[in-house]
């Protein structure tokens, strides 16, 4: 996957627009339609640093496609590769769609499955 590939994937997984996200890192749609677009080019280190904040990830998952501890969902998830960030973020999703009485008992269901994994 490349730096294109994956910034066009974050942005349509958090359903924004390429013009909020240029908004959002202080850019220009034009600059930021050269990110996304068929030329695909590299912002320099100080935009990569806004994009990827606007987005939730780190730097290095962008332009790399490695993740690491900084690349979280919430402060208390690393990710540790794509394919699990992927997951993660699927699993997140319909997480937030659940009920609290529900959410619940899938934190509970979790955790147990998480104690179990350790014995």
């Amino acid at each position: 996957m490349t730096f294109r590939e994956r910034l066009r994937e974050q942005i349509e997984y958090r359903g924004l627009l390429d013009k909020e996200v240029a908004a959002q890192a202080g850019i220009s749609k034009r600059t930021m339609d050269s990110y996304v677009g068929s030329e695909s080019c590299m912002p320099s280190a100080e935009v990569a640093v806004r994009l990827a904040k606007v987005l939730g990830v780190s730097v290095e998952y962008l332009i790399t496609g490695e993740a690491t501890p900084q690349n979280t969902i919430d402060s208390n998830v690393y990710i540790i590769n794509q394919s699990s960030e992927k997951k993660a973020r699927n699993l997140l999703h319909h997480f937030a769609n659940l009920s609290v009485r529900d959410q619940d008992l899938l934190i509970s269901f979790a955790e147990l499955m998480e104690k179990n994994a350790e014995q």
